[in-house]
């Protein structure tokens, strides 16, 4: 905090202020993020897309990911601090993976599509690697809305249970014949390019139910 007196008036800055009003996910949300990163997880490990590497690689051992509340809690804390870069939530996220995104809207009520932001991840090689990571197993995303003078500035962080590692590939390249054929659990029922994991689901996702994850602490900011 710091106190400027200048002609008689005092300022008060705090540069790490951060009063956010909305905040969240809605189920149907997490839905779409799940679905958004398995959809572009299975298209990559059939070499339907590029990869990080702007490579059109089949994957080998390629899994499904899945929702994690543990990790949205760490993710939601991290959104709520109004992050403006990776070292924001640097004592949060330990040995995870994050990636974050923030925008300027007109409204605290403005819609938005996790397809939207995984996209917007893709077109960036870090955080496309961090999504096309083989191994990784469960992720989870948070979101805040903070007031900034007559707009609003949006945050969504997502933490993944990996993180790249120097050196070390994302994912085993296989050919054709041999996509989804170093599963240690077989080979996903829900994509065919995608290993199944281990981890049960830890929720039921309705993408018509909108009920939230995470409640707002000020009801009456919603639009």
């Amino acid at each position: 905090m710091i106190f400027i007196l200048f002609f008689g008036i005092l300022i008060v800055s705090n540069s790490q202020e951060c009063t956010t009003t909305i905040k969240g996910i809605f189920s149907k949300q997490i839905y779409e993020f799940e679905r958004s990163i398995n959809q572009l997880r299975n298209e990559v490990a059939q070499a339907r897309q590029q990869n990080h590497m702007g490579l059109f690689e089949y994957a080998a051992n390629m899994q499904i990911t899945t929702w994690s509340i543990g990790l949205s809690r760490g993710a939601q804390n991290c959104a709520e601090r109004c992050p403006d870069s990776l070292n924001t939530c640097k004592n949060l996220k330990g040995d995870f993976g994050i990636l974050f995104h923030q925008r300027m809207v007109d409204s605290s009520g403005v819609e938005w599509n996790p397809q939207d932001i995984v996209k917007k991840w893709m077109l960036n090689q870090q955080n496309a690697e961090q999504l096309v990571i083989a191994t990784i197993s469960q992720f989870g995303c948070g979101r805040a809305i903070k007031k900034s003078v007559d707009k609003y500035m949006e945050y969504v962080v997502c933490f993944f249970d990996q993180a790249p590692v120097d050196g070390k590939a994302a994912y085993i390249v296989a050919n054709e014949k041999s996509i989804a054929k170093a599963c240690r659990f077989g080979r996903s029922n829900q994509y065919s390019g995608l290993c199944a994991s281990s981890y049960n689901k830890m929720l039921i996702m309705n993408p018509e139910h909108s009920s939230r994850i995470f409640e707002s602490q000020d009801k009456q900011q919603k639009q």
